[in-house]
């Protein structure tokens, strides 16, 4: 038994059981693919794979059982060479950042910048996802790091760090009769026609909820899945907004004037998303630091010990 074998079984239940799609992506034959799987089987004494004729159907029952032993042990077998290269002082490397809209566009700006000019031999690469979707990302192995605004929750596999505080502002037109109001509530925002979030968006239904909890039904004009629409469309008259106040560079270039309203919302913070079984490239940690400086490799570290042992990345980190 090898590890390419247990390659090619991962990546065959992982393109839906396509041996030719499977083999293409371990750089192999169809033919080869088929012979490896066959001597795997023949090896173990027991059938993988459900066949029927020329087609794999699925994996039998023991094959469900052995494949996750067999993603963990090439889970292993990654961080053995990821750890191998921090230690010969690699500086190479991939970095895959799965975030939303608002933290790509304001978040992780500079920070990126500054990393790139740390780090010429890393590929840097920003994958912009739904928010409901990031998670995912992670946790299928497709993105190193993910970077939402809620904190997901019932996610064992992943380690979740918690960083800064989600400011919300109302926006409105320059001369808006509620700037007479230093601190509205939700009654004097639900006067006015609203520019919000899509109804299915996680954003969209976190303050829709805020209203209905106060028996409020807001009238929403338009719905848009980014701040930089819903700011557009403020601007030109058509209603109010509530927007992340990072989101705001410099609302009287855009005709729009802001009041702070975190208050009248559910708190909600910047979270962070690691696969905890992962090792954690130097170059990674160097990252995080850069957008959540509490996050330090030595913080993340500390997160995922017991008090007074050896650090532990297999530990399900709970949030305190």
């Amino acid at each position: 038994m090898t590890l390419r074998q247990l390659s090619l079984l991962q990546a065959i239940a992982a393109n839906s059981f396509n041996i030719s799609t499977a083999a293409e992506t371990c750089h192999t034959s169809q033919p080869g693919a088929s012979r490896q799987m066959a001597l795997l089987e023949q090896e173990l004494g027991v059938k993988l794979l459900v066949r029927r004729k020329n087609r794999i159907l699925g994996l039998t029952a023991v094959g469900q059982e052995i494949i996750g032993i067999a993603n963990q042990m090439l889970n292993q077998a990654e961080n053995i060479k990821l750890l191998s290269a921090d230690e010969r002082g690699e500086g190479s490397g991939r970095l895959i950042i799965a975030t939303s809209h608002l933290h790509a566009r304001y978040t992780l700006r500079n920070p990126t910048k500054i990393f790139s000019k740390k780090h010429p031999n890393v590929e840097l690469q920003l994958l912009q996802a739904n928010p409901e979707d990031i998670v995912s990302l992670v946790e299928n192995g497709t993105a190193h790091i993910g970077i939402s605004t809620l904190l997901p929750s019932k996610h064992q596999s992943l380690l979740l760090l918690q960083s800064a505080l989600i400011k919300r502002s109302v926006i409105m037109p320059k001369g808006h009769i509620l700037l007479n109001k230093k601190r509205p509530s939700l009654h004097d925002l639900a006067r006015h026609p609203i520019v919000g979030y899509h109804a299915g968006s996680t954003a969209g239904r976190l303050l829709t909820e805020a209203f209905q909890s106060k028996g409020l039904v807001p009238r929403f004009v338009v719905s848009a899945n980014d701040s930089d629409v819903i700011k557009t469309y403020v601007s030109e008259g058509l209603g109010i907004a509530i927007v992340p106040t990072l989101s705001l560079d410099h609302p009287e270039r855009e005709g729009i004037a802001a009041i702070d309203a975190t208050g009248l919302f559910p708190k909600t913070f910047m979270t962070i998303c690691l696969r905890q079984d992962r090792h954690f490239r130097n170059y990674l940690t160097d990252f995080i630091a850069l957008f959540a400086p509490e996050w330090t490799r030595k913080a993340i570290q500390h997160e995922i010990s017991d008090s007074g042992k050896t650090v532990d990345l297999t530990r399900p980190y709970s949030n305190k």
